[in-house]
């Protein structure tokens, strides 16, 4: 067995353990109350045929999807992550439950979800590595220069679609990223015809004539806007940047 066998094998049982325990904890009488917290915060999730299901469970969801994907792209373990538009902190969450050393700083410009990332993550036991807080649209990170191992930005970037704000938040996210470390995006493929949320024809090709409120992304928009920091491909082969959704690593070259 090789080294990248090791590491993966030893990511899978990773992954396959914090499963079983997000299982056992959605039987509990804390999650009964956590579905309370959200039920206050977010009265209209419980209105009518939603997801509501997989949104209280989307630690699960993330465990499935998005923690794979993202695992790929690691050379060794991280420390310290960032969580761009983190939500209700499924993804910080996640990765604290398969790195016991890791500690997450979450922000989102919804107060809403703020409060529900930190109830998720009193139910999960992390609350003490994961911290969330508001941030105002614009603003500048809350966060050091050349501070993170990771940062990652989930089903975020394509509601940016004012072309000078999007350029901001990345080169942001690639400022608190350390040399060497990596940045890392779930979003939906902007080489793509549809944009799949709203499924609108021509969204992601003609957004100004077409008014569009929701945009793609690509690496290759990535790597423009976050100069004059220098961005380049990591562990992710050529085939995931040409799917409808796309999930990529960059890495921060130094210097």
């Amino acid at each position: 067995m090789n080294v990248d066998d090791r590491i993966r094998h030893l990511y899978e049982s990773r992954v396959n353990a914090a499963m079983e325990e997000a299982e056992a904890v959605a039987q509990t009488d804390a999650f009964a109350e956590f579905v309370d917290v959200v039920r206050k915060e977010t009265p209209w999730r419980f209105k009518g045929v939603n997801e509501m299901d997989r949104y209280l469970r989307n630690i699960d969801h993330h465990l499935r999807h998005f923690v794979p994907s993202l695992l790929s792209c690691l050379d060794s373990d991280i420390r310290t992550v960032f969580d761009f538009g983190c939500g209700s902190g499924s993804g910080s969450i996640a990765l604290a439950m398969i790195f016991p050393e890791l500690r997450c700083h979450g922000v989102d410009i919804s107060q809403a979800e703020v409060n529900i990332a930190r109830a998720r993550a009193r139910l999960y036991g992390v609350e003490d590595r994961c911290r969330f807080e508001v941030i105002g649209e614009g603003r500048e990170l809350p966060a050091a220069s050349d501070a993170f191992d990771l940062c990652i930005c989930c089903s975020v970037l394509e509601y940016v679609t004012a072309p000078d704000v999007r350029r901001r938040c990345i080169q942001e996210m690639a400022r608190v990223l350390l040399p060497q470390g990596l940045l890392f995006m779930s979003v939906p493929n902007r080489l793509y015809p549809v944009e799949i949320h709203s499924r609108k024809f021509g969204w992601n090709y003609f957004p100004r004539l077409l008014k569009a409120t929701i945009v793609g992304s690509s690496m290759w928009e990535v790597r423009r806007l976050a100069r004059p920091h220098a961005l380049r491909r990591h562990r992710t082969p050529l085939r995931r940047l040409l799917t409808p959704w796309t999930n990529f690593g960059l890495q921060k070259v130094s210097g």
